[in-house]
Parts: structure tokens; C-alpha cells; sequence
């Protein structure tokens, strides 16, 4: 007799729950095992963090500025930086021969090649609120020179307050660096801007325009070996009443108060023809004065790429007893196109306006920023009341500006200039006249950083 099969369920439930049981101490199992792996890679990260922070504190850090190869080394509290600064500029000139000095000497022609500026320096902040700068000129054509050695305070809203040996505000182009000039010389109202001096010197930075006050002694010595010392007092006020993407309008003032000391109780008024390879061919002399008074008056007007700009300055003295006190005076206008669209930036806490950097560099397959450049200069030394020939000169400068990169250029420049004088001078024929001209080419390739 056969046996049925008869369904024993107690025994497939029992099945299906050591299945389930299994599947699930090993999902289980798995699950512990991410976890694990998780809090492992999650302590791994901690102790990379942790010795990232180490690695920070421990180093200092080292920054590089877009297009500058200068590395600028900031202090592990983040407080004190340094940068190495420099300006090489290295000019062809070729002149003709001209009657310089107030003695209207003759000096021959010449075709040279020199270093105009060889500048290098550090300069950084510390402590936070403070800032430094140091430069020398190592130009080659004198000992090497001292051009800023001074500390700023920083920690005014809106105010700075400088200290040491440094150049003080006047006029547009002179305050301005001379890295940022549209032609390879200022033009002749620098001759009115004062040489740098030990003082100090306060600015104030408000809502479109700015204010600077300083005094300083400068302590120089001519080629008498007489003490030139200077107190100098000066100010200056610049104002922007426009200023957007499109246009920008600058005004300003400046006024300079220059007192001699007992010794010398001299000053001197003398230019160039738009270049510093020749000698002056306007020059008053030493005049007797006690005292002196600079005035000038700046304006500008930016629209894209087109920047036109000029200034007038005049200068009085306050002659000593029994002497003729003089007035000169000077003034320039000039305009820069930049012919592949880039504009000039501008500074409103200085004041002054900085050259164009290039949209398409070499570096990177352009042809650089291309500019035009034309001023006329008018310089008048000449104060007949007084009894001061010193001359009259307009100088016609055209130039080229081509910024191959952001820090490196080239610049070319032809001036014509002509002057005149009211006393007759000897010229190298033996006959007397009364006025000269004469061209300059002249050319620069500037590196800066």
C-alpha cells in the first residue's frame, strides 16, 4: 500500500525563514561593512584636514598677480606682505645740436643709447594698517639714489598720513608714476613740481575727488657744494564730477610754497625740449629769492579710448631786499588715441591716470595695445619787468605707444621745438640772433613690474 504525499507546511515555513534569516544577517553584514569603510575615509579626511591647517600656518603663503612676475609673500597671520617693484627703461635718442643754459652755450648733436631709469624696491604692508616703500635708481649716470624710503598709515577711514622720504603732490603728470606716461618725458610744468623731501604728507579720499596736504625739507647739494636745503609746503585737490564707463571728467588745483634757506636764498626755473638726454634751452639763472609761490590748474576728459588732458602752472618769487622778484609760467595740452580700443585706467584716490594694458597680449597670440599720442608744450621763462631772459619755447611732440604685455613697451617719440629769446646770442657762425630750433627722435623699450 503507497504512502500519500501529504503537504507538511511547518517544515517550508521553516525553509523560507533560514533563507530570509540568511539573506538578511548577510545584507546585514554588508551594511556594516559601508558604514565602517565610511567612518574610515570620513577620520582619513579629518586628518588631511587637519594637517592642511598645520601646513598653512606653518608656511608662508606666496601670491602672483595676473601678468606680474613680481611674487608678492604674505606672513603666516596674514598681516604683513612684501613685493619686489622695478622699472627698467632704456632709451635711444638722437638730437640735434642746441644752445643751452642761460649762457645759451653750444652743445653738439648726438646719437647715444642709455639707461633712462633703473629702478628696483620692495614695498608691502605690515601689522595690517601699515604700508612701506623703498626704491633706489641705479640709472648708471649717477651714484645710486634714494627715491622713496617712507612708511603709511592706514588705519583712517578714508584717510592716509605717509612719513619719510617721498615725492609730494603737484600737477597731474607729475604725481602720476613715470611708468604711466603717454610720452617718454612730462612735459614742462613738472619743472614747477617739487623735488622729493623728508615730511610727511596727509590724504583724504571722499566720494569723487580727493585732497592731499604734506610738508618736507629737502636737503640737496648743487655743483657749488652750496646747501640747497628747501622747506616745501604743498597741496592738491582733484575732483571727478563724471565718471562712468563711458566718459570721466578730472579737474584739479595745486598750490606750492618753497621757502630758501640763508645761505643760498636761490632758485633756478629751466627746461628741456621734451627730453632728458639734452640741456635746457630755457633757463633763467640763479635768481635771489627768499621764498617762491607755484600755482596750477589740471583738467581731463576720458571718452573710451580717447583721453585728452592738460595743465598750467605758473610760478612767482619773493625776491630778497633790493631784488626784482619774477614770474614764469608753463602749459601743455595733449591727446592719446588708442587705436585697438583700450583705455587708461584711473586712479581717483591719486588722481591720475594709468596706461592701457592690452586686450590681446603677445603672449597670447595678439598684437598688443596700439596707441597715438600728440601734445604741444609752451614754456615761458622770460619776465622782462624783472629783467630775466630766460626764453620761450613751444615743443611739438608726436609719439607711438605699442603695450606688448601688460608690463613691457615700447615707446617712440619725435619733438620739434623752437625757441626764443629776447637778448640776442652769439652762434657758432659769429652772428647774433635771437632764437633756435631742432628735432629729437627718441625711443624707449620699458619693462615694469
Amino acid at each position: 500500500m503507497m504512502k500519500k504525499n501529504v503537504f507538511a507546511p511547518n517544515r517550508v515555513a521553516l525553509a523560507i525563514s533560514a533563507t530570509l534569516l540568511c539573506l538578511s544577517t548577510s545584507a546585514v553584514a554588508s551594511e556594516s561593512d559601508r558604514i565602517n569603510e565610511l567612518e574610515e575615509r570620513l577620520n582619513q579626511l579629518e586628518v588631511e584636514l587637519i594637517e592642511a591647517k598645520d601646513a598653512a600656518k606653518s608656511t608662508d603663503r606666496v601670491k602672483f598677480k595676473t601678468g606680474d612676475p613680481s611674487p608678492e609673500l604674505i606672513s603666516k597671520d596674514g598681516q604683513s606682505t612684501m613685493q619686489f617693484t622695478g622699472r627698467i627703461q632704456m632709451d635711444y635718442v638722437n638730437a640735434d645740436p642746441f644752445y643751452t643754459g642761460d649762457d645759451r652755450e653750444y652743445t653738439e648733436g648726438f646719437d647715444e643709447v642709455s639707461f633712462r631709469r633703473v629702478r628696483f624696491g620692495v614695498e608691502g604692508y605690515f601689522s595690517n594698517v601699515w604700508k612701506y616703500s623703498l626704491e633706489f635708481d641705479f640709472d648708471g649716470a649717477s651714484e645710486v639714489e634714494v627715491k622713496d624710503a617712507n612708511v603709511n598709515y592706514r588705519g583712517f577711514e578714508n584717510s592716509e598720513i605717509k612719513l619719510g622720504f617721498q615725492k609730494f603732490g603737484y600737477g597731474m603728470e607729475a604725481t602720476g608714476s613715470s611708468k604711466n606716461l603717454a610720452f617718454l618725458e612730462r612735459a614742462s610744468t613738472d619743472t614747477f613740481s617739487p623735488d622729493r623731501a623728508v615730511g610727511a604728507s596727509w590724504l583724504y579720499k571722499g566720494d569723487g575727488y580727493n585732497f592731499t596736504l604734506g610738508y618736507g625739507v629737502t636737503a640737496l647739494l648743487n655743483d657749488d657744494d652750496e646747501n640747497e636745503k628747501l622747506d616745501v609746503l604743498n597741496g592738491r585737490i582733484t575732483y571727478t564730477p563724471i565718471k562712468n564707463s563711458d566718459h570721466l571728467l578730472h579737474l584739479g588745483a595745486s598750490g606750492l610754497y618753497t621757502k630758501t634757506n640763508d645761505y643760498t636764498q636761490k632758485v633756478r626755473y629751466r627746461a628741456r625740449p621734451n627730453t632728458k638726454a639734452t640741456g635746457r634751452i630755457i633757463d633763467t639763472g640763479k635768481v635771489k629769492a627768499e621764498s617762491t609761490q607755484h600755482y596750477g590748474i589740471e583738467a581731463a576728459y576720458q571718452h573710451r579710448n580717447l583721453l585728452i588732458q592738460g595743465e598750467y602752472a605758473i610760478a612767482k618769487t619773493d625776491a630778497v631786499e633790493g631784488e626784482e622778484s619774477i614770474s614764469v609760467n608753463a602749459g601743455y595740452i595733449q591727446a592719446v588715441y588708442t587705436l585697438t580700443g583700450e583705455k587708461w585706467g584711473y586712479s581717483g584716490k591719486k588722481g591720475v591716470f594709468k596706461t592701457a594694458k592690452p586686450d590681446n597680449a603677445i603672449s597670447a597670440g595678439g598684437w598688443g595695445a596700439w596707441e597715438l599720442a600728440a601734445r604741444i608744450d609752451i614754456a615761458d621763462f622770460t619776465d622782462t619787468d624783472a629783467g630775466v631772459d630766460g626764453g620761450k619755447k613751444t615743443d611739438y611732440v608726436l609719439g607711438v605707444n605699442w603695450y606688448l604685455e601688460n608690463n613691457l613697451k615700447a615707446q617712440f617719440n619725435y619733438v620739434h621745438t623752437q625757441a626764443d629769446y629776447e637778448t640776442a646770442f652769439e652762434d657758432i657762425n659769429g652772428n647774433m640772433v635771437y632764437e633756435q630750433d631742432g628735432n629729437v627722435f627718441q625711443a624707449r623699450l620699458q619693462y615694469a613690474f
